[in-house]
């Protein structure tokens, strides 16, 4: 459904001599993917995001829409944010205060330039967008009127009115508060199921990443850290970066023990002298120095020692936290804090000599 080849954009920035956009970012995403644009502010999954929509002309690159070229930049071909039949919604809404939420919705109809729409084929739209968001009551409602996250609804209705063969959302969550955001983000997703469409999310919010995709591109500095789904993102990140960004990681440090192939798994001696058994997604080679992520809730942690388990590290709780459904405790591991995530009802009072416990799998290469 969607194809973006080669895509660059370059932004200059003449105070400080570096370019910010986003460079040679190729992929394909089948019909009714949800896919998700993560990464901190600057690193080009918002210009991604406006080359697919037309509101940036890029540098270089192909982008394709079924069987229709929206831009290639070999042969000059780059048809304008109008007739793109894509559907977007930005972060702000930009709902038209002086209209009812009818009129916002229809408003794309009324304007369109590759068709005219008559004044039934518009109410009949317009009713069907709105009963599809939620909001089959409101049609004569001032726009004024309405709370936050019905004025996110308005702006998915006016986005998807005319049918569009794309979605485009652009941190369309981030101006609500966290309990409507994390309700919208369970409704947004199933509106996109139901739906059927394509879509391309940016956000730099890892929990809703997480949460709503199919496949997320985890975005650095203008190019892909990694491209994958939000499990394997998770559980195996590719590199320091994307295990840093995505959640919280504990990171230890160590030189690996034998050769590995890619996915293989093989030993780790870390810089305390333990020796941890680990999975190598790309690869290691012996005597090279690697890091090694671990994911706070893969983290057992005890007052008795498991003889039996072959990845133990002993060591004492400096500090803890209770969250309401899980708790959080930071334990010394010799020269080393390492976050342990725990069931609630799991009390460890500060200096307890603890044992962490781990498997295999779950201590993760990443550079």
């Amino acid at each position: 459904m969607l194809i973006v080849r080669d895509l660059t954009k370059i932004f200059g920035d003449r105070s400080d001599s570096k370019a910010g956009g986003v460079r040679d970012f190729s992929f394909e995403l089948p019909p009714g993917t949800f896919f998700t644009l993560l990464g901190p502010s600057g690193c080009g999954k918002t210009t991604t995001l406006r080359c697919i929509a037309g509101l940036e002309r890029p540098d270089a690159g192909v982008i394709r829409v079924g069987d229709i070229t929206l831009h290639d930049s070999e042969t000059g071909t780059s048809v304008p944010m109008n007739r793109r039949g894509i559907g977007m919604v930005f972060q702000s809404y930009a709902i038209w205060p002086h209209m009812t939420v009818f009129e916002n919705v229809a408003f794309p109809l009324r304007v369109a330039k590759d068709r005219r729409y008559g004044r039934e084929e518009i109410r009949t739209l317009v009713v069907e967008a709105l009963g599809t968001v939620g909001l089959g009551g409101y049609a004569d409602r001032p726009a004024t009127r309405l709370s936050g996250g019905q004025q996110q609804r308005v702006a998915l209705a006016r986005a998807i009115v005319h049918k569009p063969r794309l979605l485009l959302l652009d941190e369309p969550l981030s101006n609500l508060d966290a309990s409507l955001r994390e309700e919208m983000r369970i409704e947004l997703r199933r509106l996109q199921q139901q739906i059927g469409l394509t879509t391309v999310y940016v956000t730099h919010d890892q929990a809703e990443a997480l949460a709503m995709s199919d496949l997320i591109a985890v975005m650095e500095l203008g190019r892909v850290a990694q491209m994958d789904e939000p499990r394997a993102i998770y559980f195996r990140p590719a590199n320091e970066f994307v295990a840093r960004f995505i959640g919280a990681a504990n990171l230890l440090h160590g030189v690996c023990e034998a050769a590995a192939g890619p996915g293989d798994r093989g030993a780790v001696t870390l810089d305390d002298g333990a020796r941890i058994g680990c999975i190598f997604p790309a690869g290691g080679v012996a005597g090279r120095a690697v890091t090694v992520s671990l994911r706070p809730e893969s983290l057992a942690i005890s007052t008795h020692r498991d003889l039996d388990a072959s990845n133990t590290l002993a060591g004492t709780v400096i500090a803890g936290s209770f969250l309401g459904g899980s708790a959080r405790y930071d334990v010394q591991v010799n020269q080393r804090i390492l976050r342990v995530s725990a069931p609630s009802d799991q009390i460890f009072a500060i200096g307890s000599v603890v044992s962490l416990t781990f498997s295999l799998d779950s201590a993760v290469v990443v550079g």
